[in-house]
């Protein structure tokens, strides 16, 4: 068993020498002073930021709200189109119920009208031809 022997003649750990005062040098800003700019600095630098985003955050708006309008615009494009589909299909509707045939086929044999023979055709002096 090994014993531990304290020997009062040992070295005694260095203390840290005490820095003396010193005066600041002329030139250079108070403590105070100092932290007084950095802090205006650093809200220099958060304003700075604020502005950027309120900016960013307008720039986004903006954005969203063009496609937004880029939907729209594309989806009254469809419904034009399929408007027009539609009146090209009615006029092309309109001029079969017009045609001289269809009307004639009707009135023969849903009216039951005969047409007219030129034999039996009666032109009147003064009616024009």
């Amino acid at each position: 068993m090994s014993m531990y022997r304290d020997n009062l003649a040992r070295n005694l750990p260095k203390q840290q020498e005490a820095v003396p005062y010193q005066k600041p040098k002329t030139g250079t800003v108070p403590r105070s002073e100092r932290s007084k700019q950095e802090a205006k600095e650093k809200l220099k630098w958060l304003g700075t930021i604020l502005v950027c985003i309120v900016i960013a955050l307008g720039l986004v708006s903006r954005y969203a709200s063009m496609v937004s309008l880029s939907y729209e615009l594309e989806s009254q494009k469809s419904e034009l189109q399929a408007l027009q589909d539609d009146k090209l299909k009615l006029e092309q509707q309109m001029l079969e119920l017009e045609s001289p045939e269809r009307v004639k086929s009707y009135a023969a044999n849903k009216l039951g009208m005969k047409s007219v023979q030129d034999s039996n055709l009666i032109i009147l002096p003064g009616s024009q031809n």
